[in-house]
């Protein structure tokens, strides 16, 4: 059994929730992450993403979170956004097999992993806003 999971991570094939949020009235798919171990596994070993899909990790109270790239072979953007959904800022992280450490800002709450690309493309700057379909909390 366990092989057989750790085969479908391999190969990107997750038993996941899905949710839209959206930023500004830009809609994204985005996998849920609220609790340690899917926050960890994040988006390791995924090799594609479309356009507007990504990862909203959900933590269980507002603090400075460090993301890094660990297995993860795309290049992707990561929104930090605080308590009341604003967003704080955008780093863009590069493959780099964890070496770099990316921090956010005091007071995170939720960071929102794209796609390289989706918050410039879509205008999306520090100040907007991100809403959930349904309250959702962290662990």
């Amino acid at each position: 059994m366990l092989a057989l999971l750790l085969v479908n991570l391999l190969a990107g094939c997750r038993e996941v929730d899905r949710i839209t949020v959206q930023v500004n009235g830009v809609d994204a798919q985005v996998e849920v992450a609220a609790t340690p171990d899917s926050r960890q596994l994040g988006l390791m070993y995924r090799q594609q993403l479309g356009d507007d899909e990504g990862l909203l990790m959900i933590f269980a109270e507002p603090k400075e979170v460090s993301l890094w790239m660990l297995n993860t072979p795309l290049p992707l953007d990561v929104g930090f956004f605080d308590q009341q959904g604003v967003l704080r800022s955008v780093l863009p992280m590069q493959p780099d097999g964890g070496e770099r450490l990316y921090h956010s800002p005091p007071g995170t709450l939720y960071a929102l992993e794209m796609k390289q690309g989706w918050f410039e493309r879509n205008a999306l700057q520090p100040g907007a806003s991100l809403r959930l379909p349904y309250a959702i909390t962290g662990e």
